[in-house]
This record gives C-alpha cells, structure tokens and sequence, in this order.
C-alpha cells in the first residue's frame, strides 16, 4: 500500500492517479482510494472550515468514519 498525506490542493490526487496508471501498465494490480470522497459521501460537499477544526467533535467524528471506512474498503481490496 502506497498512502499520501498532506495538506489540500498540494497534488496527492494527481499523483496517486499517474502512480496508479504506471503501476497497472508495468502490470500490478492497483487500486485508487481517496478518503475525500468518502468525507463528501458521509458529510456531503460544502463544509465550512470549521469542519476541520480539532476542537469540532461533530466534525470530528465524521472524519474519523470517513478515515475507517476507507481503510476498511482498502484492507478489504487487498485481501482479494
């Protein structure tokens, strides 16, 4: 497993995906998963920036399941 972190906008999408896209053409089996999505699926797609803030324990916690479910799906591909 590959993981990019770091802060918005920076490129880790983009990378992940010509990674991906090279890793498949030398004839791996990849698999893309962007935690982002997951977030805009559980908590939809404007949230204010305090959304993001430590101290938002709402905000918190969705981001919390959006990390698990995306980590659960990734475990679950690998062990296909």
């Amino acid at each position: 497993a590959l993981v990019l972190v770091g802060l918005p906008a920076r490129g880790k999408t983009f990378t992940a995906q010509k990674l991906s896209r090279w890793l498949r053409w030398t004839g791996h089996k990849t698999k893309h998963f962007n935690v982002g999505k997951y977030r805009r699926h559980i908590s939809g797609n404007s949230m204010s920036a305090d959304w993001f803030d430590r101290g938002n324990e709402a905000g918190k916690a969705e981001r919390e399941l959006a990390a698990k479910s995306c980590m659960e799906d990734m475990l679950r591909w690998m062990e296909e």
